[in-house]
């Protein structure tokens, strides 16, 4: 009978036949792997099976019994790992399973039968070893650093920049030399300072409304900050700036980095255009201008302002 936990049955069966089917399978096999496959492939195995079966997956939900079946299938697998991604370990464990180094020469004949050498000892030796393992000052920095980027994969998979954001922080600052997790960290970065613009966005758009002005012309400016790219930011922030009287050079600027961001915006320019007039700068009023009539050659507000820009009086 399925027992009464947070899993359907189907999970239940396919937990449990998983279990059944790790007993005696050499550390390749635990990764679903051809024997004598590469460090990276190990790597890419570990972190397909942690998406599925880390511990932290089911954090939360009634297992049962569940969770320590999860927590033997992990630790397992986190064991053949380990071995198979050290390279002194590894050269060590295919020593001890010369047939497991892969390639025709190691390949067993296909009349042969070679039975699978099952992990040393019993489950109550394996649990222990794994323990003593896990206190090794070493393997538990490994498997802390594997944990984090499992966690920032799962995290970026998911759409949750700050917490893959925060993860991955942890393993640059444990492993500096890591050059994978320094390359997601600086994606990651960005996509995090992106997605908090959109939120800073829309919080000045809500302001807006509600009259807010000031704190709106902080929102507006926090996601121009955070994204520089975010063309719509920029632009509100001069217009919230514009109508609170503030300074003409933060209005020109805000404005400014609007149209190098979106130069087929002929709003943008047309607001450019006339922050220039206000400025007496008539003549980059006339280039933005223009450029207005190069995009909408019937403008009829370009072609009074470009005609105010040659005859102010």
């Amino acid at each position: 009978m399925p027992e009464l936990v947070d899993l359907e049955p189907a999970r239940q069966k396919e937990i449990i036949d998983l279990e059944k089917a790790q007993e005696g399978k050499d550390y390749f096999a635990l990764l679903e792997l051809k024997p004598g496959a590469s460090i990276d492939e190990v790597k890419q195995a570990f972190v397909d099976f942690a998406l599925r079966y880390h511990p932290d997956r089911y954090a939360g939900l009634n297992m049962g019994t569940f969770r320590a079946r999860i927590e033997r299938i992990f630790r397992r697998v986190l064991e053949a790992h380990t071995v198979l991604s050290t390279p002194d370990k590894r050269e060590a464990y295919l020593r001890s399973n010369p047939r497991l180094r892969g390639g025709a020469a190691s390949a067993p004949a296909a009349s042969e039968s070679v039975p699978q050498e099952p992990l040393a000892g019993d489950e109550e030796r394996r649990a222990e070893r794994q323990e003593r393992l896990s206190r090794h000052p070493y393997l538990a920095r490994t498997h802390r650093l594997t944990e984090l980027m499992v966690r920032s994969k799962a995290a970026i998979a998911k759409g949750d920049f700050e917490q893959a954001y925060a993860a991955l922080n942890q393993v640059v600052s444990l492993d500096p030399k890591n050059r994978e997790a320094a390359a997601m960290l600086a994606d990651v970065r960005k996509r995090h300072d992106e997605q908090r613009a959109k939120t800073e966005l829309q919080r000045g758009i809500d302001l807006e409304k509600q009259q807010d002005l000031p704190k709106a012309l902080d929102s507006y400016k926090k996601a121009s900050s955070l994204d520089p790219q975010n063309a719509d930011a920029a632009f509100r922030a001069a217009k919230t700036a514009k109508t609170l009287g503030l300074d003409w050079n933060e209005i020109r600027i805000h404005a400014q980095r609007a149209v190098d961001m979106a130069p087929d915006s002929v709003a943008y320019r047309l607001f450019l255009a006339q922050v220039y007039l206000e400025g007496k700068a008539g003549n980059l009023a006339k280039r933005q201008l223009e450029a207005v009539l190069k995009l909408e050659p019937k403008n009829a507000e370009a072609t009074a302002l470009l005609r105010k820009s040659r005859w102010p009086f």
